[in-house]
């Protein structure tokens, strides 16, 4: 009953403006001379502090946000009904919650290398594809669409997991990072990984385990909400009163793919052994690589990193190097929603960079709405999108192999501390997702209900040598989050500031800050609070975030964990 009084009201409100703007205008018509111009303004009103639109345009955009407000606000009640009534899943209470395979990191912290020490890396790659992939049971990732009855129609090219172990030689232990061509990884899959690798971890002394996901929008998915919604909605409610019911088990439908995912599991965990245990001593050296004219932003503020930070290893005993480039482009050649599955433009990266007699992994950086651009390459018009992505990502790779940036040694000194918290899940989209079962994630209630849900998550603080940090994020990092530039209140959809710190004034100004997007979990887009928008203003981000308070939420809990370093 209050959420329907505070619709009427909006309403009220919005048709008030309206009345009260056209007032004023005619008032001023005839009480003065306005010249052409001043004719399509609209007088400025203080309301007891509701400003009034200045000119028509104004009034039209006020009109139109208070209008998708309205409708966000009756969504809003349908699907908390909806989310009420629904039979669903049986979320773990919050106080209830044990942390299984969490790796909180290094106990100490180095401010300087330590005495005679070395940087080893390893290296470990394979395919995630079984060849069964074209059978009708392999739905592609990328686009939340009802209905999805398409499963994945084409194989272009490979998907692959690529991994990299690195020690400092300080014998405070190994951290792996092992990157996916992967539309997300949920929480619960990454801890599945780990815990295979529980005996394997403790014998080589690793204390990290991170796994990311390139966010390939035409892989075949593994994060689950990508299959046939259609099946999801009718069966599984009744699997869940029957779990509910009988304290049964039975898998709910998504659009993993069981024997997908079982190999998954089987060429990751094998691909970081082989990093692990093929490392070796040598140099490594950092580079930015200017590359703007491949990126493109497409939300304001328009805040995003233009360079590829590369950090390339140089083993003592000549074998190949290996590169980590650190980038926030997002995967999205083939479009959202095709059925072709292709590793996009980083298959083709890996490609030049492999000819330059190098290993490759790539980490996706903060790429909220961070996509390709093609106005710098020469493709004709009406090629077709597979064509495309393959010449961007080759134009990419040779623009990385050929590169002369210059480089710097990187000081053998790793840092590396991990934190477990909590992100409100105010989206009701995404918690009629969640209690249908087509999300992966680690959810937990905070009331008896099973309607006020936190997802479980984790982030990360990483050093490498003296002068870079990097924050390690589980998800799709609003830019302006880590490097500044925050929509004020004239500009942001609330009209609101976003008082908040950015993660590089956390981290300080001695040391360059790095983003590892889409890491150990894939919550969706982080968004600065103020601008959480309309889901029908023609923005996209909103529909897969947790909801309005991600950004200060993940801001908060970094600030917890540098903090907690005393660094």
């Amino acid at each position: 009953m209050k959420k329907l009084i505070s619709l009427l009201l909006s309403v009220v409100m919005v048709f008030t403006v309206f009345s009260v703007a056209l007032t004023s205008s005619v008032m001023a018509a005839d009480t003065a001379e306005v010249t052409a111009s001043e004719s399509a303004a609209v007088m400025s009103i203080d309301l007891g502090g509701l400003k009034i639109p200045t000119s028509w345009d104004e009034l039209g955009n006020v009109l139109l946000k208070s209008l998708y407000n309205v409708a966000d606000q009756l969504i809003d009640v349908i699907l908390k009904g909806l989310n009420k009534k629904i039979p669903a899943v049986q979320f773990e209470k919050k106080e209830n919650f044990t942390s299984e395979m969490f790796f909180e990191g290094m106990e100490d912290y180095l401010s300087a290398p330590a005495a005679n020490a070395v940087w080893s890396l390893g290296y470990g790659s394979a395919s995630l594809q079984t060849g069964d992939e074209l059978d009708g049971k392999h739905y592609v990732g990328g686009s939340l669409s009802f209905p999805k009855t398409k499963a994945a129609t084409a194989i272009y090219d490979d998907q692959r997991v690529r991994v990299i172990a690195v020690n400092d030689g300080s014998g405070r232990g190994t951290i792996v990072f092992a990157s996916l061509d992967a539309f997300g990884l949920s929480y619960p899959d990454v801890r599945g990984i780990r815990k295979e690798l529980a005996d394997f971890a403790t014998a080589n002394n690793i204390v990290g385990i991170n796994i990311s996901v390139l966010h390939q929008h035409s892989c075949v998915d593994t994060f689950g909400m990508n299959g046939d919604l259609l099946k999801m909605i009718f069966t599984n409610p009744a699997l869940n009163v029957i779990n509910n019911t009988f304290g049964t088990d039975y898998k709910l439908l998504n659009g993993q793919n069981e024997s997908f995912m079982e190999h998954l599991y089987d060429v990751t965990v094998d691909s970081i052994k082989q990093a692990v245990n093929s490392m070796t001593t040598g140099k490594m050296y950092y580079s930015e690589i200017e590359a703007g004219e491949f990126i493109h932003d497409k939300r304001e503020p328009m805040v995003y990193d233009t360079k590829v930070h590369r950090f390339r290893f140089v083993p003592d005993n000549g074998t190949k190097e290996t590169w980590l480039c650190n980038m926030a482009i997002h995967c999205v050649g083939n479009g959202a929603a095709g059925t072709a599955i292709t590793g996009d433009y980083p298959y083709y990266v890996e490609q030049e960079v492999n000819k330059a007699g190098a290993n490759y992994i790539q980490i996706q950086g903060a790429e909220l709405a961070i996509t390709t651009s093609h106005s710098s390459l020469d493709i004709p018009e009406g090629t077709p999108r597979l064509e495309s992505l393959k010449i961007y990502g080759t134009a990419l790779g040779k623009h990385i192999v050929e590169s002369d940036a210059a480089e710097t040694e990187v000081a053998p000194l790793l840092n590396y501390r991990m934190k477990e918290y909590t992100v409100p899940v105010t989206n009701q989209i995404l918690a009629f997702a969640g209690k249908l079962g087509a999300l992966t994630n680690k959810v937990v209630a905070t009331d008896d209900n099973n309607t006020e849900l936190e997802v479980v998550t984790e982030l990360g603080y990483l050093e490498f040598g003296t002068e870079l940090a990097v924050a390690v994020i589980p998800g799709e990092l609003e830019p302006a989050i880590a490097y500044g530039g925050y929509l004020d209140a004239e500009n942001s959809w609330t009209g609101t500031d976003f008082d908040y710190t950015t993660l590089q004034e956390i981290v300080g100004t001695d040391k360059e800050l790095l983003v590892f997007g889409l890491t150990n979990d894939q919550i969706g887009y982080i968004l600065e609070d103020n601008d959480y928008s309309s889901i029908l203003s023609g923005v996209n981000e909103e529909i897969v975030a947790t909801g309005c308070s991600a950004g200060s939420t993940t801001i908060n809990a970094f600030e917890e964990l540098v903090d907690s370093i005393g660094r």
